[in-house]
């Protein structure tokens, strides 16, 4: 719930040593107060999240005018591997131990791999990478490619689908009216599946062209007829359609090579040569001659206010060191585009160059500060108490799932006495500085005794803390004690 929070003199409370009246600087609070009896509330064991009180519930409640104290939280400067953002897993190989952890498991699937027999998804293959991907802590972005490997199936061809062989796979003729059909139905099929899926970061709009990149680069000695079979503008748009109704809830990024029309429709962006200052001659290159234009799009350069930007090496990080290309510049032009996630096609970083990527990922995607929380000190069961809280995402981009911005009071034996989820949609807060202003309610039954305050940012569905702050005092369950609040007889 929003309130407009009224915040009375500090008054200085003595309530621990690391804070100061005044809104001085003050370290997290890592353990309450001895005196609290040790007493629980019922049904408030931790890692068993309460529910957050309803806005009827609070506004019933008498509003919190008592004392407030402030603290501000120290920053780190640690490397947060966060979800949703920093290299990404592309898991075809275990990547080497000079490739940083990430968050984000990437695959891509032939339309054969996905639909080997009519009707027959082979939804296994996907669950089985998810169920990989969750166990190294990653959530899976996915890619549906028509030409590539195994390619369309044949079953699909069968039906007289036209296609042409192509250097890896065959390559179908997107504007068949069987092939749009079938492959509709494919794509609806994995939306019903997976979309919204906590355990799905985003889709990687494929689905036309070389390797689903919306190409013909494949295609060698018969271009010509992977031209003709490439699809129309308007069946472009009509692939794009199915994949932003098909995967409602669900972040979507599409190739640059794509219509903007993905952008216009809640899609972000992605470049699958990231780095390339002259891999292919010097006449033309993709950092200068590509992704400048896209960046500079009023569609797609505005397109990471709400989905991520994924970029992929172009070859790997050794080719551009042996080529001598400049990293500072490759590593800033990847900031200046805001991207999220890098498919570093799960190789090595040089290592002259670690130092360099592990400040970049310092940057890369979303980095939340919290600077200073102001709140009610004292309350008693029933009463609201107030937080109006400062932060600063020092990264390049906002998240893009409804992670919620929590609040907790745990008891010095580690009970969860109060929890609260406030209203604030972390998705809006682009780099920069924000303001929460949040009320709970300390639920009856919860007695004396000083009680930590904790924040975190949750999961989707709220069971547990998973997005590290920039701050100090980082529990092994992922809170942030931040500062103490006393509850009175």
């Amino acid at each position: 719930m929003r309130v407009a929070v009224s915040i009375v003199p500090v008054v200085c409370l003595s309530i621990a040593a690391s804070l100061q009246c005044g809104g001085g600087n003050s370290k997290p609070a890592a353990t309450p107060d001895a005196s609290d009896p040790a007493n629980t509330h019922a049904d408030a064991a931790l890692g068993a999240p309460l529910p957050a009180v309803d806005a009827d519930h609070a506004a019933d409640a008498p509003s919190a005018t008592g004392p407030t104290i402030t603290a501000n939280p120290d920053e780190v400067d640690d490397v947060l591997n966060n979800p949703g953002m920093g290299f990404a897993d592309f898991g075809y190989s275990p990547p080497p131990p000079q490739h940083p952890a990430g968050s984000v498991g990437y695959r891509r699937w032939s339309w054969a791999d996905l639909e080997p027999s009519e009707g027959q998804y082979n939804f296994a293959l996907v669950d089985d990478t998810i169920q990989r991907s969750k166990a190294k802590g990653e959530a899976l972005a996915f890619r549906i490619m028509p030409c590539y490997d195994t390619s369309s199936p044949q079953w699909l061809l069968d039906k007289g689908v036209a296609s042409v062989q192509a250097t890896d796979g065959v390559f179908p003729d997107h504007n068949n009216a069987t092939f749009l059909q079938y492959h509709q139905k494919l794509v609806e099929a994995f939306g019903r599946r997976y979309a919204g899926s906590l355990d799905v970061d985003h889709v990687d709009i494929g689905s036309v062209g070389c390797w689903g990149e919306w190409n013909t680069a494949c295609c060698d000695t018969n271009v010509d007829t992977c031209t003709k079979y490439f699809p129309t503008d308007a069946n472009q748009r009509l692939i794009i359609d199915w994949y932003i109704q098909a995967f409602a809830g669900t972040p979507l990024v599409a190739l640059v090579a794509a219509p903007s029309y993905a952008e216009s429709k809640g899609a972000g962006w992605r470049g699958d040569c990231f780095g390339d200052y002259g891999m292919f001659g010097s006449s033309w290159c993709h950092m200068k001659d590509l992704y400048p234009t896209a960046a500079a799009d009023p569609i797609i350069g505005v397109a990471w206010h709400h989905a991520p930007v994924q970029f992929e090496s172009c070859g790997v990080m050794q080719d551009w060191l042996d080529r001598g290309f400049d990293i500072d510049l490759i590593l800033q032009k990847g900031l200046e585009w805001h991207m999220s996630v890098f498919n570093n096609k799960s190789s090595a970083v040089p290592a002259v160059w670690q130092a360099k990527v592990s400040e970049w990922l310092k940057h890369l995607g979303y980095r939340m500060v919290l600077t200073q929380v102001t709140h009610t000190s004292e309350a008693r069961a029933g009463e609201s108490v107030a937080l109006k809280s400062s932060w600063r995402n020092k990264g390049v981009a906002p998240m893009y799932h409804p992670w919620p911005l929590a609040w907790r009071l745990r008891s010095s034996s580690d009970a969860v006495a109060a929890q609260w989820t406030s209203s604030t949609d972390l998705r809006t807060w682009l780099p920069g500085a924000h303001d929460a202003d949040d009320v709970g309610v300390v639920p009856a039954g919860v007695t004396l005794g000083v009680y930590a305050l904790d924040v975190a940012i949750l999961t989707e569905d709220a069971a547990s803390a998973h997005v590290l702050l920039a701050i100090a005092g980082r529990r092994t369950d992922n809170w942030y004690p931040v500062s103490q609040v006393t509850i009175q007889p």
